[in-house]
């Protein structure tokens, strides 16, 4: 694949190399330097793309330009704006772009701070005013382009955070019909760095923050290009089972909508899901074993041992498959094959051990399904709930039989997992995704890396309706909760004694396990908590007499993380 566009991508690749060394105050940024990617992406968004044919492009942070000339081209916009700081090495091809015969390119030199304010844009004359009487659900006249891609560290080498300041700052103007937004909601093309979509778009209900809540509230978000797809993290990988199941659901959803996977740029759970026959059905129970990073190395290890390309010890004959003599010197090939031996059957027994507790508590959510759609006054519920007890129990009990707290961990990252796979609609935006996004290579970025293209959508209608009183409650509350250092709503309790008695039976979601909810409150993690209990939780609130004032509350919060602090507003740093 390297060699498609490594021809074409030379012009581009070039001009930074021209850029190198100049001294600007801009930090460097990751720019995308294969045409062949952008015809790609382009094609993906075309249908999508249709109705903002003539429209005003703010293009901000542009770069090189290639992905905005790609695009204006397709969409042949009234005005394209191209927003670059001043001091930024890229202006000259901006300036290059705006001096085409007949362009409709216009360069702006504001500082960063700016090109998110569309009030700059209206002084200038750039937008049209906002129709804020009766304005659409959906503003087709607008698109915003921007990359956030930087290169390196900020000021006291702290990490880029530029992609999820953005995002945060993105959804709050959604719900409040503010900003880019006031005129009707406004679509985003993102390019982002991979190690920034991780909270964005998580694959893993563990990788779950304040964002991913706000952007399901109030986005859809597509990944149409990805990067680094194993970047989410090994400790936080998904179980394999669910994730099998998600591909094949988004592989039928791009058959029936007739969505293809360009040559090359499909993902490798995309060729087996594609590949595998119809019989070939993994199933939920049984022993699984997941994919880590060193079960190819164990198969060509294996693979080159077969065909004799090194024995067990030095000295020993091609092919020999007794015992290792006594003071003979093991090969180094052949003590790495043993070590990865070792880990699989270890891996095998282990897989095994989760599989029964993942089994268990299938059976466990059968029955508590069944407890709900019985009635109360039905002879058989007093039998179900019994019998739901009983298994409960017997479930702690194995779990406490497994000492390995690995298994343990496991088990519940992976029950978890599924519980959120399992809701109608499934609980991650990953999930709900319409097709696989498009691979791409570090060689298609300069300089080489990993980004990401993001589609942002806003949704309508709001899965859940606020007041702005509730909404002003609604992000310092969901701060609280993650600071508080608790895995479940029991922070309420230290929030305000008595909030869990007054509040959860308000919100029937909590504990409906149709719903996503538990039977048992301190069974519901936080990263689990979807769009509708959190409003539904925060209109509880609003309306319970005893409720603190937001003060207290963030006094409260401030004082779970730093002891020693007096400021009863020194929560709001972290916020």
């Amino acid at each position: 694949m390297a060699q498609v566009f490594e021809a074409a991508s030379r012009p581009f690749i070039q001009a930074v190399k021209a850029l190198r060394g100049r001294k600007t105050s801009v930090r460097p940024r990751i720019d995308v330097v294969s045409p062949q990617l952008c015809d790609d992406a382009l094609e993906r968004l075309a249908p999508s793309l249709r109705p903002y044919k003539g429209c005003t492009i703010i293009d901000i942070n542009p770069g090189l330009g290639l992905w905005s000339s790609k695009l204006h081209d397709v969409l042949k916009p009234t005005r394209h704006i191209l927003a670059e700081p001043p001091g930024s090495p890229f202006v000259p091809r901006s300036e290059a772009l705006v001096a085409q015969e007949g362009s409709s390119y216009q360069l702006l030199d504001w500082e960063d701070t700016d090109l998110w304010r569309p009030d700059r844009y209206l002084a200038e004359g750039l937008l049209p005013a906002f129709n804020t009487s009766k304005p659409p659900e959906t503003n087709h006249s607008i698109l915003i382009v921007a990359n956030t891609a930087m290169r390196g560290f900020g000021r006291f080498r702290t990490k880029n955070r530029k992609t999820h300041l953005v995002l945060m700052d993105w959804a709050h103007d959604i719900r409040r019909r503010l900003g880019f937004h006031t005129g009707g909601s406004v679509r985003m093309l993102l390019w982002s760095p991979a190690s920034e979509t991780t909270h964005a778009l998580p694959h893993s209900v563990l990788l779950r923050t304040k964002l991913s809540l706000l952007l399901e509230m109030t986005c859809h978000v597509e990944e149409i290009v990805a990067s680094n797809l194993t970047g989410q993290g090994r400790q936080r990988q998904r179980d394999q089972h669910v994730q099998l199941m998600s591909e094949r659901r988004v592989v039928e959803k791009m058959r029936k909508s007739g969505v293809t996977m360009p040559p090359g740029r499909e993902t490798e759970l995309y060729k087996q899901v594609v590949e595998e026959d119809d019989d070939d059905e993994h199933h939920a129970s049984g022993t699984l074993i997941r994919t880590r990073a060193w079960h190819k190395e164990l198969e060509d290890l294996r693979q080159r041992f077969a065909d004799g390309q090194f024995t067990k010890a030095e000295g020993l004959p091609q092919g020999y498959r007794g015992k290792i003599p006594k003071g003979a010197t093991v090969t180094p090939e052949f003590d790495r094959l043993s070590q990865l031996e070792a880990n699989l059957t270890h891996v095998r027994k282990r897989t095994g051990m989760t599989d029964q507790l993942l089994q268990e508590q299938a059976e466990i959510d059968a029955l508590d399904a069944r407890a709900y759609n019985c009635s109360p006054s039905d002879p058989q519920h007093h039998a179900i709930l019994k019998e739901l007890d009983e298994r409960k129990e017997l479930l702690h009990k194995h779990m406490d039989d497994f000492r390995n707290l690995h298994i343990r961990n496991e088990f519940e990252h992976f029950n978890h997992d599924r519980k959120a796979f399992s809701q109608t609609p499934p609980l991650l935006l990953w999930d709900r995704r319409e097709a696989d996004p498009l691979k791409a290579y570090d060689e298609e970025f300069v300089p080489e890396s990993g980004l990401c293209l993001l589609d942002i959508q806003p949704k309508h209608p709001q899965p859940c309706t606020m007041t702005p009183a509730e909404f002003d409650l609604f992000f310092p509350f969901v701060s609280t909760w993650w600071l508080s250092g608790r895995e479940n709503l029991t922070t309420l309790e230290q929030i305000a004694p008595g909030a869990i008695d007054a509040l959860v039976p308000q919100v029937p979601a909590l504990t409906d396990p149709r719903r996503g909810g538990e039977r048992d409150i301190r069974d519901l993690p936080l990263y689990r908590l979807t769009p509708e209990m959190a409003c539904g939780i925060m209109k509880a609130w609003v309306n319970w007499p005893f409720k603190r004032d937001l003060v207290d509350v963030l006094r409260i919060s401030g004082d779970s993380k730093d002891k020693e602090s007096d400021n009863p507003l020194s929560a709001h740093p972290r916020f």
